[in-house]
């Protein structure tokens, strides 16, 4: 027996829900638009709208030596400008060459990035 097809909404519903969505995402949101709406301590000054906004990257590896290069060379190619890139990368405990993969690399790449922090950590604390 075939399963029951729900009933389609009518069309203007339809046509009245996506006007709404499209209204809503042009306005940005259902975010505060004035600043008494906004939260105390928010930023004075926002970002440019046609700057992009600044990411943070944690890379955590362990005995990740085969696979350091290939998601390495990935970070490298991503195509967001990597002056808007935060590197935060840590790694303990390896017994392959993790730790001297990820040193070099950072710090051949650390000028091109906004900000690069380096967690190594050879012995258990």
């Amino acid at each position: 027996m075939a399963a029951a097809a729900r009933p389609a909404l009518p069309a203007r519903p339809r046509l009245l829900l996506l006007l709404l969505l499209s209204a809503l995402w042009a306005r940005g949101g259902c975010g505060a638009d004035s600043p008494a709406e906004q939260p105390e301590g928010a930023a004075r000054f926002p970002e440019s709208p046609r700057q992009e906004p600044t990411v943070l990257i944690a890379l955590l590896a362990r005995n990740a030596a085969h696979a350091l290069p290939r998601c390495l060379g990935c970070l490298e190619r991503l195509r967001y400008p990597k002056s808007r890139l935060a590197i935060w990368a840590a790694t303990d405990h390896n017994v392959d060459n993790t730790t001297e993969i990820l040193r070099e690399w950072l710090k051949n790449v650390q000028k091109l990035y906004h900000y690069v922090e380096w967690r190594p950590m050879d012995e258990p604390q």
